[in-house]
């Protein structure tokens, strides 16, 4: 969403916004980006917070166990300003195991940190099908001897070393490291089957980098230096103090927090984004826990401040969408009704003020916003569907014949320019829909300034797209128009009638909110197809003879699975599901 000036006024608030970006590191090929945002905190003098992999996105997180490592705890002295070493980030030591700037590792020794790459509970591995490993590494059965199988370690297709492993053992390959000997590659050998394709069952197979990386006390990243490393945790302070204003954009930690100001409040949020872009993925929302062992009926609610991916305008504070859960006591089923999403539109009205006084209905004196699976869209009314909100911007330079991409077909150029007035023509599939010459000015007289192409959908007239003539600009050898408050509706409604099924979700409200139950029991024991793209997943621990279960949204957008998954035959079970490569296992 772009960001929206202070000319516009939300109803029936206003705020302004800080907020924080998480960005998860990951070198994949990719052709579409990912962006998250996390929990919602306020960051005015005297806040003190600790964000982890529960609330926060991009830090490592086990959604099968819960599991997590990192935590960044931030204090503020003053509105927006954390003084030096006040910022502190750690990454705690369990079980040989750690996690550093999102990533897991296994520990070789104080500060020796070994990532690892496969994590994979069980699958099949075929002589001449091989399990690969990733980064030139995989793992090859070259025969079968009974009980026994030989297995080979190749990287680069070059024999590293081989094993011969039997039945029920656990077996691991080694590398050496400043003279030291190290396991990169481990697991089990659970099954045996010597057929005529010999093939053999792996477990808890973890494959780990052969080139570890060290970390030192003293050691920067960004604007944090490694203050201390032992064999319990590695910790990273702000080595000076960091200060926010309104409208900064700060890199903090390196690859993983950036800070970016909004206006005026003091309130922040939590980004994650790739620095590549990839096209399959899932993304987790903040983890909630119930105990079920109670007699209690137990249940979960995210809105936009715990689940990033439930849309969000950072610059106004506005959100509209919540997911909630419901359990019956004593057992995992969701009753009739118990699994509800509720998304209502708000207000806001035009930057533009010639637009005002438009006169429709649900487009006078500003437009109806509201959050549809993450994304914006305006309301049309009841039982008339949603249109999304392709653009709205503050300002643009157009030069004469310059084309400039409005969405789904549009075009917008400067069709003729004169020192008083612009031909403007918006066309769709390359033809002329609308043309009109407007004489810029300094003043907004109703009407006077401004380029509107209307159009009729389910009923209503729809300011489809509309824009502020503001100046033109004379060059001795270039012109252009100066354009303002840009705002264009899809022309595709989204159709959301009473009755209609999304998912385990069935619309049952269309005005004054938008809100789906689910008219039959689900059960609770499987991931949940809440609508579209919104899934709520879960796992249990058991702790002091209490059963504890952990409930976590997500938006799964799975759109080409072979764009991330380690390159496996078609014998093969993949190495790691996708949500695993994101948000570990």
């Amino acid at each position: 969403m772009d960001i929206i000036d202070d000319n516009r006024i939300i109803l029936p608030f206003k705020y302004s916004v800080f907020f924080l970006i998480v960005v998860l590191f990951i070198t994949i090929p990719s052709e579409g980006a990912i962006e998250q945002r996390g929990q919602l905190i306020s960051i005015a003098a005297g806040d003190h917070h600790i964000l982890n992999a529960e609330n926060c996105p991009g830090f490592y997180y086990s959604t099968t166990s819960g599991t997590y490592y990192e935590t960044l705890e931030l204090t503020f002295a003053e509105d927006g300003f954390i003084d030096t070493g006040d910022a502190i980030y750690t990454s705690k030591i369990t079980s040989g195991s750690t996690a550093f700037f999102g990533k897991k590792y296994k520990v070789l020794e104080d500060g020796l940190l070994s990532e690892s790459l496969i994590s994979s509970g069980s699958r099949d591995l075929q002589r001449g099908n091989d399990f690969d490993l990733g980064h030139g590494c995989k793992l090859v059965l070259q025969g079968i001897n009974g009980n026994y199988a030989l297995l080979e370690l190749q990287k680069n297709s070059v024999q590293v070393t081989t094993k011969t492993v039997e039945e029920g053992s656990k077996f691991n390959f080694t590398t050496e490291v400043d003279g030291k000997e190290y396991v990169i590659l481990e697991g089990t050998l659970e099954k045996v089957l010597d057929s005529r394709d010999p093939i053999v069952r792996l477990k808890s197979v973890n494959h780990y980098s052969d080139t570890p990386r060290r970390i030192e006390k003293g050691d920067e990243y960004g604007k944090f230096e490694v203050s201390s490393v032992t064999n319990k945790s590695i910790e990273l302070k702000n080595k000076a103090p960091i200060r926010m204003q309104p409208g900064d954009h700060i890199t903090v930690l390196d690859n993983l927090i950036d800070l970016r100001v909004a206006d005026t409040v003091y309130r922040a949020c939590s980004y994650n984004m790739t620095q590549d872009t990839i096209k399959s993925y899932k993304i987790r929302g903040t983890s909630l826990t119930v105990n079920r062992s109670d007699s209690y009926p137990d249940s979960c609610n995210w809105t936009a401040d715990s689940f990033g991916m439930l849309f969000y305008d950072p610059e106004y504070d506005l959100s509209t969408e919540s997911l909630s859960i419901t359990l019956d006591a004593g057992n995992d089923w969701v009753p009739e009704g118990g699994l509800v999403y509720e998304s209502l539109p708000v207000k806001v009205t035009y930057e533009n003020p010639e637009m005002m006084d438009y006169g429709t209905d649900w487009f006078n004196q500003g437009y109806s916003v509201l959050g549809w699976n993450g994304e914006e869209y305006a309301y049309l009314g009841t039982d008339r569907g949603i249109v999304n909100i392709l653009l709205e911007e503050d300002e643009k330079i157009l030069y004469p014949n310059e084309e400039y991409d409005l969405k789904e077909g549009y075009i917008l150029k400067v069709t003729d320019l004169a020192s008083d007035k612009a031909c403007l023509t918006l066309s769709r599939n390359k033809l002329p829909v609308y043309s009109s010459i407007i004489s810029p000015g300094k003043s907004a007289d109703l009407g006077t300034h401004t380029f509107l192409y209307k159009k009729e959908l389910n009923g209503v007239e729809v300011p489809l797209f509309s824009v502020y003539v503001d100046s033109v600009i004379q060059g001795d050898e270039l012109s252009a128009v100066n354009l303002k408050h840009l705002l264009h509706f899809s022309d595709s409604p989204l159709e959301l009638n009473y009755g209609k099924e999304y998912g385990e979700l069935t619309i049952v409200e269309t005005y004054p909110k938008l809100r789906l139950e689910n008219k039959h029991v689900v059960w609770s024991g499987s991931d949940i197809n809440v609508t579209e793209d919104i899934w709520i997943g879960r796992f249990e621990k058991k702790t002091a003879g209490n059963l504890f279960v952990t409930f976590y949204p997500y938006m799964n957008k799975v759109e080409n699975v072979r764009s991330i998954l380690p390159s496996v035959s078609s014998w093969s079970i993949p190495a790691m599901s996708i949500e695993e490569y994101l948000i570990g296992v």
